[in-house]
């Protein structure tokens, strides 16, 4: 019934009503890429301005890539596993994305209005569709640069300017392909699959992603068989792929330009099935995500991130909660800190995103050891997963900073608060990333790092309070003053926004770049004692913030 319907040919009063709302439609979308520049734009401003220098050295890096070190074998027995972990995780993402949005999507307007109305609902979707295609596609070629830098900073891209474009041009290809090999399937499983199947076919994927960044690790620290690294590049699309960028990096694939194009062919031919099954999205998943996305485009704009999280978990599903009873402590010092763990091991999702995140830390952190002159884009990356990891587990602070009654009744006072939050996520996040770090310094002959793996972990727990205590947006911030590059409201925003990430991991990339340079044995003492000193600053800085919530 459905296939003969969609044969037919759309009635006039459709192709008439259609125009109208494109014609209806032009003035608005004018409004918003307007809206759009100026956030481009101010997102560029703000990434120019504070990583210029980062930037700067990048491009160095790319222009004239590193010799290879002593490093470089341990990080080509890994990159075809590593690969297909970024691979796996561009295919999740996507899949996530079709639980709560997708690629077939309408406006909310849309949906309330002519959803249900006779309108050809294939003229209604596919042009949607089509144009979130295209964004998934510049979109995977902009990422496609990153793993790109991330080989060439390890010494994988050969010596000289062709090697290091071809290295570039062949991952950006392979990355946005699979991006669009991603939208493809989210579109169809969006048609053909409900929420349960989406959800774990999200799972699947993130469950092998995991296990293959095991893989990774293993095949670093141990000489595995090279069919080990044959079947995995073969395995599947994430393994096609990975075949290309672990070609031009020394690796064995030679039989890349066939998987590359084996690849083009599943992203074009499960585009063209998606756009076929698009109109077959049910009525009821469209104008549910519409209104989420509507909820959560709302909630950005007012800049109430509690709404964003709100407005997705009644989309996608809210945590699942591990119910068992346990004994809190009777000592008042134990209190707060046992309520924070027990808080965490309920919701074991959280708990597992921030462990993932950890090993991501550990693993980028570990490929700019190897290559401290050229890894700032591995640092960086790695010390952000880990300020993300801290911040899933100070969700106890976040939600004493969103209600300050919450926690009323404890013997302590409120700015004392800030202190007694960070000692559960500094517990945890030692145990999923500082012991893996610890580990992988004294396998490398860096015990020395040791030391900053110690001090490292204060740090982003502090970042995370500075965000968590960071209360409601003040009136005072939209004034603004003017400049002739116009008013500094926007960026005051953001800032606030990023003050707690802002000043944690950009010290600590310089901290950590100057402990990683090679000198004589005391030379990681003082970036130590100044992220000691960091630490303690961000803690008082969360304390005082954490004060004026409770000040009348």
């Amino acid at each position: 019934m459905r296939s003969a319907h969609a044969a037919q040919p759309p009635p006039v009063a459709s192709t008439q009503a259609l125009s109208l709302l494109r014609d209806l439609r032009r003035r608005p979308a004018r409004r918003r890429a307007a809206g759009l520049a100026y956030w481009l734009y101010l997102a560029g401003l703000i990434i120019i301005s504070y990583g210029g220098w980062l930037i700067t050295a990048i491009a160095r890096a790319l222009r004239h890539p590193p010799a290879p070190t002593a490093a470089t074998p341990v990080l080509a027995r890994a990159t075809p596993a590593g690969l297909c972990v970024l691979a796996l995780g561009v295919l999740a993402v996507l899949l996530w994305d079709a639980r709560w949005r997708g690629p077939v999507s309408v406006s909310p307007p849309a949906a309330d209005w002519l959803l249900d109305t006779p309108v050809d609902r294939g003229a209604l979707l596919r042009p949607r569709y089509r144009v979130a295609a295209a964004a998934s596609l510049l979109a995977g070629a902009a990422a496609g640069s990153i793993p790109a830098a991330l080989l060439l900073a390890a010494g994988l891209g050969g010596t000289g300017v062709r090697p290091a474009l071809e290295l570039t041009g062949t991952t950006m290809l392979s990355t946005a392909l699979l991006a669009l090999l991603g939208t493809g399937a989210a579109a169809w499983g969006q048609a053909r699959l409900d929420a349960q199947a989406l959800r774990a076919a999200g799972r699947v994927a993130g469950i092998a992603a995991a296990g293959l960044a095991a893989l990774a690790a293993a095949s670093a620290v141990l000489r595995l068989p090279g069919v080990v690294a044959t079947v995995l590049l073969w395995s599947g699309p994430w393994g096609w792929a990975a075949q290309g960028p672990v070609a031009l990096s020394g690796g064995q694939a030679p039989l890349w330009p066939a998987a590359t194009a084996l690849l083009a062919v599943a992203a074009v031919s499960l585009i063209v099935v998606a756009d076929r099954a698009a109109a077959a999205v049910p009525a009821a998943a469209l104008r549910q995500r519409a209104h989420t996305a509507g909820r959560m485009s709302a909630a950005v704009l007012n800049l109430d991130t509690r709404r964003v999280t709100t407005a997705y978990r009644g989309a996608a599903g809210t945590y699942r909660r591990a119910r068992f009873q346990a004994r809190l402590p009777l000592r008042r010092e134990f209190v707060l800190p046992a309520r924070d763990l027990l808080a965490l091991a309920r919701i074991p999702s959280r708990l597992a995103w921030s462990a993932l995140l950890s090993l991501a830390a550990v693993g980028l952190c570990a490929l700019a050891a190897g290559s401290p002159h050229a890894a700032l884009l591995a640092l960086g990356a790695g010390l952000t997963c880990g300020y993300l990891a801290a911040a899933g587990l100070c969700e106890g602070a976040r939600l004493d900073g969103d209600d300050p009654r919450r926690s009323g009744s404890l013997p302590f006072r409120f700015e004392d608060l800030a202190w007694w939050h960070a000692i559960a996520p500094a517990l945890v996040l030692a145990v999923l990333a500082g012991i893996p770090a610890a580990v992988a310094a004294l396998l490398t002959g860096r015990g020395a790092l040791i030391i900053m793996v110690g001090v490292t972990i204060p740090v982003l727990t502090g970042g995370a309070l500075v965000n968590s205590f960071r209360g409601p947006l003040g009136g005072e911030m939209f004034g603004g003053f003017d400049t002739p590059a116009g008013n500094t409201a926007g960026l005051m925003i953001v800032f606030w926004y990023l003050t707690g990430p802002l000043l944690a991991v950009g010290p600590l990339i310089f901290l950590w770049n100057q402990a990683m340079t090679p000198g004589p044995a005391g030379h990681v003492i003082l970036p130590a004692v100044l992220a000691a000193g960091l630490a303690a600053w961000l803690g008082s800085i969360a304390a005082r913030r954490a004060r004026r919530l409770r000040a009348p």
